[in-house]
């Protein structure tokens, strides 16, 4: 099953506009620095790719988070870049992280309390906002966009690493049952908060190096990611002039990030001799050897790699949606952006691209994984 993209917006660490994002990204720009969000000075992960600036003063500050709001912003761009109103057949799909309870709400509330919860109010309770539980919803972004929105039709929201991947294959599958006309898909996720910050260092999975060392995904001597963040919105329709998407998610019950089988099933779903790559980008020696291996079995030994994540940063739930945008664009203008920070690509198949480059071919796929044991994959493809 296969949509088309009709519109798109996103706020990222390298931008909110279209073209200016895929400048940086062509001129092999890093948002890797450090932590803007807080001092993250005595975490073992000090750099972070953040979205610079804040959302745009809203009333629904009272619900929503920072990442939230800038949600709905992108969703209410991407369906005017559209052309697209509210109706009863327009569906909204969101992907979202996941459930996480924010320390710096938590911290001040807990860090006077007793053991035996007397006077847990006065003690620090007294703190929390009147909404907090509220502000933790999984779906309240996606009920404020819709109602804001008027998007009245099927929908869903779905939680996880690769929950933007989940949404837009819910989405097409729902403009392919005709249970929709269009289909509003958003994702949004940060990974450069305290309690993310915590988790990944924990499993070895971000880079523990300064900007000045930082090594890239696809080097012999890579050694993590670089946590992100981002919000993207993309509108699909069944038939139309724009970019073919296809998409699709999996798990393996891993406890960190997902293992080459499941790589190589997902390749299998979607991805097509001579193909492009863009890869998944954990900048691990072992995993980013064997994602290469996985891919050249399908796409072709010599297929171009490139690696949206080592610019950005990975940016959990909202990484399929954003690689759906960027490579329809890329796409269009026949250009290829480099692997951000890559030198030298270790030995093995496919070519990671050390600086931008020119391409002819039509199509490529986006990988993307995370905890535990979670993948997504789209392909986009010239009409």
């Amino acid at each position: 099953m296969k949509a088309v993209l009709a519109g798109r917006a996103w706020r990222t660490p390298l931008g909110s506009g279209i073209d200016a994002v895929i400048a940086r990204l062509l001129a092999g720009d890093r948002a890797a620095s450090p932590n803007a969000r807080f001092d993250a000075t005595s975490y073992a992960c000090t750099l972070a790719a953040s979205i610079a600036g804040e959302p745009a003063a809203s009333r629904n500050a009272r619900f929503l988070r920072r990442m939230g709001l800038f949600a709905v912003e992108v969703a209410a761009e991407a369906l005017a870049d559209a052309g697209v109103r509210g109706s009863d057949r327009v569906g909204l799909f969101f992907g979202y992280g996941g459930l996480r309870a924010h320390w710096n709400d938590l911290m001040p509330a807990f860090e006077h309390q007793a053991p035996s919860g007397d006077g847990a109010w006065e003690r620090g309770l007294t703190l929390l906002h009147p909404f907090w539980m509220l502000q933790h919803l999984s779906n309240n972004a996606h009920a404020i966009a819709a109602q804001e929105l008027g998007a009245r039709g099927e929908g869903a929201t779905y939680g996880g690493a690769n929950a933007g991947a989940q949404a837009l294959s819910a989405a097409i599958r729902a403009l392919a049952a005709g249970s929709v006309d269009t289909a509003l898909v958003v994702g949004y996720d940060s990974l450069v908060e305290p309690e993310t910050l915590i988790e990944l260092a924990a499993r070895g999975a971000c880079s523990a190096q300064g900007a000045d060392r930082l090594t890239a995904p696809y080097a012999a001597d890579a050694c993590g990611f670089v946590p992100g963040e981002a919000a993207a919105a993309l509108v699909l329709r069944r038939e139309g002039d724009g970019a073919l998407v296809q998409a699709a998610d999996g798990a393996d019950g891993a406890r960190g990030e997902p293992g080459v089988e499941l790589a190589a099933r997902l390749l299998a779903l979607l991805a097509q001799a001579g193909d492009i790559v863009d890869g998944a980008g954990l900048a691990r020696a072992d995993n980013d050897a064997a994602e290469r291996r996985a891919a050249a079995q399908i796409v072709g030994a010599d297929a171009p790699l490139c690696c949206i994540m080592s610019a950005m940063g990975q940016i959990g739930a909202a990484s399929s949606i954003v690689q759906t945008i960027a490579l329809a664009e890329l796409l269009r203008r026949q250009e290829l952006p480099p692997v951000a920070g890559l030198n030298t690509a270790a030995p093995g198949p496919l070519h990671p691209l050390v600086r931008a480059q020119a391409t002819a071919r039509r199509a490529a796929v986006g990988l993307a994984f995370g905890a535990p044991g979670l993948g997504g994959i789209v392909r986009v493809a010239l009409p």
